[in-house]
């Protein structure tokens, strides 16, 4: 869908295949890059950081496998109750096709042989005598017709009766998958909170906390900055309205609660937030609030599991502490389009996505840009 997009949209009047992936290749050569100066500003020596980012991205791999069976079992129950529907028809129809072969079949038994032979003899008109044959013709074929289709019914049944059972094995083997792998969610979150919380004790001091968030906020500058360096600027012939021509109608990627904004201080006043931290159950959606180019999907330390959309006009915007990203780099999204689900990734506390919009590398006001009318529930 997004290749057809791109096509229609972001490609000159001749679309130029060849063109097209060669500038993908060139944006995931440009990620990797990017990957390995951000691996040497990450603290590999750091084991609890580390452990958090290994249970972030097998859980986030545990979702997908769970998101595909619930995809699965919707399927099969959809079919089951298609086919369940189906048979019912066929059982209609096959008790009114034997009822009429069995009313078909007294009236043949009532007559027989030599009750029909009897008749034509007692005829002495030819013409009686040949319509009688022709009736007596008709009935035969009529019963032969009802036998046939009876028969063609009792395989349709049966034929029906089988894909009811592996579609009910599909969907049960759809169930198991769900059940383990929320099972398997269950423990890896355990263990997860337990990782967060020896973390946090880690930093127990101010001192220590604001030397992290710092070093977390100078890193994803970092990563911006390379980004915005590296990467061509998107085509001239996009049919989009621009990023700017939308500010204050921009939708915000999910409805929730607005536990921080622009600008706040945090963690005794001597850190701001860049961007929004909006409070929502795990597994909400998450989604794009412009058409843009996926140029990170991976996890970045401080704000775990990170989608960073590429905007015209110089414009990116970050969804970060995903449980599940569902892109990678160099797709092509379009705006409202499924992104990310709400997770706790980077060692968060409670469910929630932090969403940041930058003009030309820096952090700008999300609230001056999106529109929060229609957000019901919202907390200052």
């Amino acid at each position: 869908m997004l290749c057809s997009a791109l096509s229609a949209f972001a490609a000159p009047a001749e679309p130029d295949e060849a063109a097209l992936e060669a500038e993908l290749i060139e944006l995931k050569a440009v990620l990797q890059r990017v990957a390995v100066e951000q691996s040497l500003l990450r603290d590999q020596r750091d084991d609890k950081t580390q452990s958090i980012r290994d249970l972030d991205q097998e859980i986030a791999a545990i979702v997908k496998t769970q998101r595909a069976a619930e995809r699965n079992a919707r399927k099969a129950q959809t079919q089951i109750e298609m086919l369940t529907e189906h048979q019912e028809t066929l059982i209609d129809r096959r008790d009114a096709q034997k009822s009429l072969i069995r009313e078909h079949i007294i009236a043949a038994s009532r007559l027989g042989e030599t009750g029909l032979l009897k008749v034509l003899l007692n005829q002495e008109d030819p013409n009686q005598l040949s319509r009688i044959s022709e009736y007596y013709r008709y009935l035969s074929k009529a019963r032969m017709r009802q036998v046939s289709e009876f028969e063609h019914t009792l395989a349709e049944l049966a034929q029906n009766e089988l894909a009811l059972i592996e579609e009910s094995s599909a969907f049960e083997k759809a169930a198991d998958e769900i059940a383990l792998a929320s099972e398997t969610l269950a423990e890896r979150r355990s263990e997860l909170s337990g990782a967060r919380a020896s973390l946090d004790a880690q930093y127990a001091t101010s001192k220590a906390r604001t030397n992290v968030l710092e070093r977390d906020a100078l890193n994803l500058k970092t990563l911006l900055e390379q980004i915005r360096r590296n990467l061509i600027e998107f085509p001239s012939t996009l049919d989009f309205q621009s990023i700017k021509s939308r500010k204050g109608e921009l939708p915000l990627p999910l409805t929730g609660n607005i536990r921080h904004r622009f600008g706040d201080r945090r963690f005794q006043n001597k850190v701001r937030w860049d961007g929004l931290v909006i409070d929502a159950p795990s597994g909400t959606k998450v989604t794009a609030v412009h058409y843009g180019r996926v140029v990170f999907a991976d996890w970045l330390r401080g704000f775990g599991l990170m989608v960073i959309l590429r905007h015209s006009d110089g414009f990116m915007s970050l969804y970060g502490h995903n449980q599940v990203i569902y892109l990678e780099v160099g797709d092509w999204v379009l705006a409202g389009q499924t992104i990310a689900e709400v997770g706790q990734s980077g060692g968060q506390a409670a469910p929630s996505t932090y969403f940041e919009i930058r003009d030309q590398g820096q952090p700008v006001d999300p609230l001056i840009w999106c529109n929060t009318k229609a957000m019901p529930g919202r907390k200052g």
